[in-house]
């Protein structure tokens, strides 16, 4: 078979079959649609960074990418591109589509003087083979009781909703955007995420933690961000809500208020484990890869839940 070598959308007109094409054969049974799903990545103000393979105009495979910006340690901020969505269609696996994806997606970030790749993947044999090495770390915590977070009487007031009610607050974005090492997001964008389909939001006047992303962080809170002891407050009504649920944390603490949550959950006798944080491919000679070793972590950073695509 003939394989044409793959690029991203040029077209507005191309977007709807190209996002029908991902939805059938990633979430054909799902309630969740991947344009409410990812709503930075899959959109048609950014159909340069859908990449795709096809043949007389049937397409066989795809990927998404989004640009962002990482405060990678306190005060250096570098150009990461995440990749998700990464499908062939059963008919055409192991005929090296995603390889060929891969290169002109790295061909195309190298132009772009983006410095790293990101992606998240449990085929790590696939991916180590194209150059990716799991890198960074998270904590991830189980409780072991029920025990409450926040002991005694508290006046700390929590409403726990659907994404679907939900609306940012001036205060949570702020929050969020005052951390250091993370993703940059604008609130427009921290407005699009706090939509996404089938995530449940915990919030106080100036704490929030989420659970659950579409099909993705099921029993899991993966992002939170505000003052300590509201934060530990939206734990508690959480696990209300789901008493497996499974919190993450950076695996290295950048602030007071990091420290006295991972410290309450110490103390509570909360399950911890460390773990990688992702797939990284380093292509530019700005950034030094050993860095993001675990075992000698100098790029800090932490990707949030609601980053990942």
């Amino acid at each position: 078979m003939e394989v044409v070598f793959p690029q991203a959308l040029r077209a507005e007109s191309e977007f709807d079959s190209t996002l029908e094409f991902f939805q059938k054969l990633l979430r054909d049974n799902s309630r969740c649609h991947l344009i409410d799903e990812y709503p930075l990545a899959f959109s048609s103000q950014r159909i340069e960074n859908i990449f795709v393979s096809k043949l007389n105009n049937e397409l066989h495979a795809g990927l998404v990418t989004l640009e962002r910006e990482i405060e990678v340690r306190k005060g250096e901020w570098a150009r990461a591109l995440f990749i998700g969505s990464v499908v062939t269609s059963p008919e055409h696996r192991h005929r090296g589509l995603q390889r060929h994806l891969f290169h002109s997606v790295e061909e195309t970030a190298e132009k772009n003087k983006i410095d790293f790749l990101v992606l998240w993947s449990n085929q790590l044999e696939f991916y180590q083979k194209l150059g990716f090495e799991l890198a960074g770390l998270q904590a991830s915590w189980i409780a072991t009781h029920r025990a409450p977070l926040v002991r005694g009487p508290s006046n700390i007031r929590v409403q726990v909703i659907e994404s679907s009610s939900a609306r940012l607050r001036k205060e949570h974005f702020e929050s969020f955007d005052k951390k250091i090492c993370r993703v940059k997001r604008s609130f427009e964008d921290m407005e699009s995420l706090f939509r996404i389909p089938q995530m449940t939001i915990a919030s106080t006047e100036r704490a929030y933690a989420l659970m659950g992303k579409g099909e993705d962080f099921a029993k899991v809170c993966h992002e939170w961000s505000g003052p300590a002891e509201e934060v530990l407050a939206c734990f508690d009504a959480l696990r209300a809500v789901e008493p497996a649920v499974r919190i993450l944390s950076p695996g290295v603490l950048h602030d007071a208020d990091e420290g006295l949550v991972v410290q309450a959950l110490e103390n509570a006798s909360f399950e911890n484990r460390l773990e990688y944080l992702g797939l990284f491919k380093v292509i530019s000679d700005r950034i030094d890869s050993e860095k993001f070793s675990p075992e000698d972590l100098q790029y800090p950073f932490f990707i949030w839940g609601l980053d990942s695509i």
